[in-house]
C-alpha cells in the first residue's frame, strides 16, 4: 500500500530525459532541478568557457578603446535629410 502521491520521476534539466531510481546516485540536485552527472558537468565547461571568453573580449576592448558595440543609425537618417 502506497502512503501519498506518488511522485513522477524526475527529469533531466539538461537532456530532458528522465533520470531513472537506479541510477540517481550518479544525478545532481542543484537550484530545484536534477541533471544527469554528465549533464551537470558538460553544462558547467560550457559556462566557464562562455565567461573565460567573455573576459577575454572584455580585455581586448578595453585596451583598443573599444566599446563592442557599432553604433547604427536610424533607417529614417540614412542618405538624404528628412523633409520637414
Amino acid at each position: 500500500m502506497q502512503y501519498g502521491t506518488p511522485i513522477p520521476a524526475p527529469r533531466c534539466g539538461r537532456c530532458k530525459q528522465t533520470i531513472e531510481i537506479a541510477v540517481r546516485t550518479d544525478a545532481v540536485y542543484q537550484d530545484g532541478i536534477w541533471f544527469h552527472t554528465a549533464c551537470h558537468r558538460e553544462g558547467a565547461d560550457q559556462l566557464f568557457r562562455a565567461t573565460r571568453l567573455s573576459d577575454v573580449l572584455l580585455a581586448d576592448a578595453l585596451t583598443t578603446g573599444q566599446r563592442g558595440m557599432e553604433t547604427i543609425p536610424s533607417p529614417l537618417f540614412q542618405g538624404d535629410e528628412p523633409s520637414r
